[in-house]
């Protein structure tokens, strides 16, 4: 049995790539962690007969992380893992303004969400599957944004780089484990979410390339999640996985 971890998942990328899973079918188990239940989600996979587990969680809330995770391992039967996966998809690109006219309340939420909440789950995965002489991934992701300084993103820019580097730390760490866990960082590139509405709606004052996002959505270059989900997948999946890399969709697919 497959066995998938995806926070973040209500929405966006992460109920995304839940969904795709779904359609996939197979012998799965999908464990779906948000702080909002999707009910179309939770009806899909009990009509194509998925074994399908949400939990509720504030990712925010970074002391609950490691019962969170005791939680989410009580549901799985480790005698019957094949393979597991953990999707660090949960995030959150507020505040957007310039780093002036940012609360510690703002810029501390970001980084716990951003980067504290999956460098601790990752950890809480390490600890949990050590002993199993399975396949063991975690993809984090990650963004353009983690590359280059965009004015009125100080927080979600520092916060995605942060993302790379623990993703190439500890696949350095694990990569001489006898059973270590695998990780890369992804970037999914414009998605058409609701994280694409938050940014289209910042004023200019606050974020100056709002413009060139209103543009995208208005032309039409957004990719639909699910095909962002499908790609994410393949690399998350593929025999030959980067580990310790950041994979950005951009040179996967044509734009």
């Amino acid at each position: 049995m497959k066995v998938f971890i995806i926070t973040g998942a209500s929405r966006g990328l992460g109920c995304a790539v839940a969904s795709t899973l779904i359609n996939r079918g197979g012998k799965i188990q999908l464990i779906c962690i948000a702080r909002n239940e999707n009910a179309e989600l939770t009806e899909k996979a009990k009509n194509r007969g998925v074994d399908y587990n949400f939990l509720e969680a504030d990712l925010s809330k970074l002391d609950e992380l490691d019962s969170l995770m005791n939680r989410t391992f009580a549901l799985i039967k480790k005698d019957e893992v094949e393979d597991i996966y953990l999707v660090n998809n949960a995030g959150t690109v507020q505040p957007i303004a310039p780093l002036a006219k940012c609360s510690y309340e703002d810029i501390k939420q970001n980084i716990d969400i951003n980067l504290t909440a999956p460098m601790t789950l990752s950890s809480a995965f390490i600890k949990h599957t050590r002993d199993l002489n399975v396949e063991k991934r975690v993809v984090t992701v990650s963004s353009g944004a983690s590359k280059r300084a965009i004015y009125g993103w100080s927080a979600y820019c520092s916060a995605k780089a942060g993302v790379n580097m623990f993703t190439a730390c500890a696949a350095e760490e694990e990569k001489d484990q006898a059973h270590g866990v695998g990780f890369i960082a992804f970037s999914p590139g414009v998605m058409d979410t609701d994280m694409q509405v938050t940014i289209r709606s910042a004023s200019k004052e606050n974020f100056k390339p709002v413009d060139d996002f209103r543009e995208l959505k208005e032309e039409g270059k957004l990719r639909p999640a699910a095909v962002v989900a499908d790609q994410l997948l393949q690399v998350l999946l593929t025999t030959e996985f980067p580990n310790g890399k950041f994979v950005d969709i951009k040179d996967l697919v044509e734009e």
